[in-house]
């Protein structure tokens, strides 16, 4: 979770660089979006549909290309037949990648902008096991001002395992410019393959809707 902070502010950040340097020059471009997401082949005998977070921002040397970096964070819950199989009530996979991305614009429609993109990347795979449990805490009550001790429900981790490897991706989409702003809306999907050591690679698909800056 550190790494994926980390890698989250820092894409933020860049943001925040990037669209400042927008208001001064067309050759840089900032998205942000959310989606849902299809696990594939391997994944989808142990994972349920799940959702993804993608921050992406890079520099346009021509009007159709665009050189990205790409963020893409995804998780999902574990289905009923891999809890069965591990013998626990709850669990979830989480994978984020980093990946180079450049982008093409096969056109330049009026009001609507086809694109393509693929590009390798680093990938980061959580695997965890939970359970209910309960946790002693202390309660301040706000409105008569004293504390005492309490129980609360959490969601304990009795088991996790992460890994990093490479990986590739590639997919397309379309944006619309929103008036004559400089905002675009966009939806776009990909093909996302993550390299393992043992076994299948871990494949995945998700679709992702946001703004283009």
């Amino acid at each position: 979770m550190r790494a994926i902070r980390l890698v989250a502010l820092l894409l933020l950040g860049s943001a925040w660089t990037l669209s400042t340097a927008y208001a001064q020059s067309e050759r840089f471009e900032v998205s942000a979006g959310a989606g849902f997401t299809e696990p594939e082949a391997r994944a989808g005998n142990d994972l349920n549909k799940g959702w993804n977070l993608d921050f992406r921002g890079g520099y346009k040397p021509s009007p159709h290309v665009a050189l990205d970096l790409d963020f893409n964070y995804n998780r999902w819950n574990l289905n009923d037949a891999a809890l069965a199989r591990f013998g626990e009530p709850g669990g979830y996979s989480t994978i984020w990648s980093v990946a180079f991305m450049p982008v093409l614009h096969v056109s330049r429609l009026r009001h609507a902008n086809p694109y393509v993109f693929a590009g390798p990347g680093l990938y980061y795979r959580n695997l965890s096991l939970t359970r209910p449990a309960v946790a002693n805490t202390i309660y301040c009550d706000p409105f008569f001002g004293y504390c005492y001790p309490a129980a609360v429900g959490v969601t304990q981790v009795v088991a996790s395992a992460t890994t990093y490897k490479a990986g590739v991706n590639g997919g397309a989409g379309l944006e619309f410019r929103l008036g004559r702003s400089g905002f675009k809306a966009f939806g776009e999907a990909r093909y996302s393959r993550m390299f393992t050591t043992h076994g299948a690679d871990i494949s995945f698909v998700p679709v992702t809707f946001g703004l283009r800056w």
